[in-house]
């Protein structure tokens, strides 16, 4: 019987950078990932989480390794066709929200859907639907000024779902909140990823949400290991 292929793995990931020496970022990274499963990623500054964050949103290609969603060679795709596949597959979420100010928060969760040439009218319901769903459809008319920090990180997450994403990648999407409202748009994060059987993976340095996700992996000296923790919800 032949083997059905994961949903979303890497494998043997590497990553270098060279100038006037070789920098080794990713030393053969190996993950895989399930539908509604959400993984931490922690590790001290500089060991290449937001690199590897980068690769398995292929917005960044591997020096080496292959990354694969449902059994298709991510990487084998043309620039054109990764643009295609991230604006299709993958939501990001990172720790500067990257919201445009000149647009307000309704309008800033529709763009990747109207790059995507969908039409106004139906990412309109989508859009407002997922306001509500993060809690700020009050708010949906608001320019991004004037909206608080965590709000705009809610506005950020509705916009990462816009495209009904299967993998969500979050890059420290709590770092820059107070940790009461980290804490919130965390539990949010954690309630979207299992209703909506997405496959997320957070990198965070707060060991006290990383305990509360299904993994915690540690990057250290460019690879990955599994940490056991404690305080994980039962």
């Amino acid at each position: 019987m032949q083997e059905t292929p994961p949903f979303f793995a890497a494998q043997g990931i590497h990553k270098e950078y060279r100038s006037q020496e070789c920098l080794k970022v990713l030393a053969g990274i190996d993950l895989r990932l399930s539908p509604g499963e959400l993984v931490a990623i922690v590790g001290a500054s500089g060991t290449g989480k937001t690199t590897l964050l980068h690769i398995l949103g292929a917005l960044d290609r591997p020096s080496q390794g292959q990354l694969f969603f449902k059994g298709e060679d991510v990487f084998a795709k043309n620039d054109n066709e990764l643009s295609r596949f991230r604006n299709r597959v993958i939501g990001f979420v990172f720790q500067a929200h990257h919201l445009l100010p000149e647009f307000n928060a309704l309008e800033n969760v529709l763009l990747p859907g109207l790059i995507a040439g969908k039409s106004r009218m139906e990412l309109r319901r989508d859009g407002e639907y997922l306001l509500d769903r993060v809690g700020v459809l009050n708010r949906a008319h608001h320019k991004v000024g004037e909206l608080s920090g965590g709000e705009q990180q809610r506005v950020a997450l509705a916009r990462a779902l816009i495209m009904r994403p299967a993998v969500l990648l979050a890059d420290e999407p709590t770092g820059n909140l107070d940790p009461n409202t980290g804490l919130r748009v965390f539990e949010l994060i954690q309630e979207l990823s299992t209703t909506l059987s997405l496959a997320t993976v957070m990198v965070t340095h707060n060991h006290e949400l990383a305990a509360r996700m299904n993994r915690c992996l540690s990057l250290r000296d460019g690879t990955l290991s599994e940490l056991k923790m404690t305080g994980k919800d039962s």
